[in-house]
């Protein structure tokens, strides 16, 4: 938890009271799935918040980000797919030397977290894009978090005002959730 008082608990938590998700949406990880992380990703430690992250919700970590890769089946091998991308695009691999792939979107965007054994608690993330140069996108993990809450919020948004429209069924979203 923060010196502010967020912590990915309370986060989770706020997610469900505010009908952006529903509890069995998310799922942690034991801490023996978080050393496996630890190992595949080729770290000696993670920032804290990122660990409490894995803790809460990191085996099952939808809705957020669906259809990226970010779940804990896919930490064990998002490192070697980040390589395989930059390799591909000709982009130093030294890029992931003690860094923390987080995410990996359709094969092209990687999130990730650069010197993750000596990050703050609560790290910047960072970008690469196929063709473009690494850029810090989130000054914090936090941060990036609350992005991701943003983003699910105007995508409940768009699914009730197309229901009040007569074009979508709110009921069909939450069966399928």
């Amino acid at each position: 938890m923060s010196d502010d008082g967020f912590s990915v608990a309370r986060f989770r938590d706020r997610l469900v009271a505010e009908g952006l998700a529903n509890a069995q949406d998310f799922l942690g990880c034991s801490d023996e799935e978080i050393g496996a992380v630890v190992r595949a990703q080729r770290v000696i430690a993670l920032p804290a918040l990122y660990r409490d992250f894995l803790a809460v919700m990191g085996k099952r970590p939808y809705p957020l980000m669906q259809g990226t890769d970010w779940a804990y089946q896919d930490l064990l091998e998002l490192r070697q797919d980040a390589a395989e991308l930059l390799r591909e695009n000709d982009v130093d691999e030294a890029l992931l030397d003690d860094a923390l792939v987080i995410a990996m979107h359709q094969g092209y965007v990687l999130y990730y977290i650069p010197h993750a054994s000596t990050a703050p608690a609560d790290p910047p993330v960072w970008t690469y894009v196929e063709g473009e140069e690494p850029r810090q996108s989130f000054g914090t993990f936090r941060e990036f978090l609350v992005s991701l809450e943003v983003m699910r919020r105007r995508e409940i948004a768009t699914y009730r005002d197309l229901e009040a429209s007569g074009r979508f069924s709110m009921t069909r979203v939450e069966d399928d959730g």
